[in-house]
């Protein structure tokens, strides 16, 4: 028989269980996540302090566990090391096997690169392959990232990907590293004087198009290059709930699927953030 499996972030699992309880669809979100042959939850550490979700994700668990089924978590730090995570789920991730990963060697990071610009029909020199994989030594996620915005400055700058470009685009993030994290309201100056709206106007509680298109730009923002939570971002843009930035989030990422000229438009917006004085 053929096996059903599901990939999702944590905070994924969180936003689509808030929209089910909005719209009163639970009965079919438990039956989507508890009735297949493997479930995979990127950084479950994310669920921490979110009691609601925790509860929630308990009852899913063992409900797979049950059934003889495959649950497989990630995690920045070790189940016995999450603050304010719930004993009973903290005792459930240490009842199978904990596996340290740690970064990928260098060979195992070019096999990545020419995978993902093999998907993306991104061609790249081997020299700049061999050197993205030297300089970037974080995580596989943001050595995606970091071949997702070379394409993007490529686009914007209508240059060719070569060494040179990278180093640039590099040097743009370590510069970034060094500054520490963009604020909400340097997210807003931003967006208010690329789009020609007032900051005024993205905080207030304007109904323009143009408008609340800005203000659920700010919200995406912000949720990307800072650490702050749904509900301080939304208390920080005019004093939203929660559910209206997570909206946001969502309209936004799912936007930037189809519509190229938004996602190099926010492209360009992250640079001006992350090379700022």
């Amino acid at each position: 028989p053929s096996l059903s499996i599901m990939y999702v972030s944590a905070e994924e699992f969180m936003n689509e269980m808030i929209n089910s309880i909005r719209y009163d669809r639970m009965p079919k979100f438990r039956e989507k996540y508890r009735n297949i042959s493997c479930l995979l939850i990127d950084d479950i550490h994310f669920l921490a302090g979110k009691d609601r979700t925790q509860e929630e994700f308990f009852h899913t668990f063992n409900t797979l566990h049950d059934s003889g089924k495959q649950i497989v978590v990630t995690s920045d730090k070790f189940p016995k090391d999450i603050p304010n995570l719930e004993s009973r789920l903290r005792s459930r991730f240490e009842w199978g096997l904990i596996a340290d990963i740690q970064p990928p060697e260098i060979e195992t990071k070019i096999a990545i690169i020419e995978k993902k610009i093999q998907e993306s029909k991104i061609e790249l020199p081997h020299n700049v392959i061999h050197y993205i994989a030297s300089h970037v030594e974080s995580n596989i996620r943001e050595l995606e990232g970091f071949l997702v915005r070379i394409g993007a400055y490529s686009s914007l700058t209508g240059r060719e990907i070569d060494l040179d470009l990278v180093k640039e685009v590099l040097s743009s993030l370590v510069k970034h590293n060094k500054q520490g994290e963009v604020s909400i309201e340097e997210i807003i100056k931003v967006i208010a004087g690329k789009l020609n709206i007032k900051i005024s106007d993205i905080k207030a509680h304007n109904k323009n198009k143009n408008i609340v298109f800005a203000r659920q730009i700010a919200m995406y923002l912000a949720r990307k290059l800072t650490n702050n939570s749904f509900p301080d971002i939304g208390q920080k843009i005019g004093g939203r709930d929660h559910s209206t930035v997570i909206y946001a989030n969502n309209k936004i990422l799912n936007s930037i699927k189809t519509d190229q000229k938004l996602k190099l438009l926010l492209q360009e917006m992250e640079d001006i953030l992350i090379n700022k004085s």
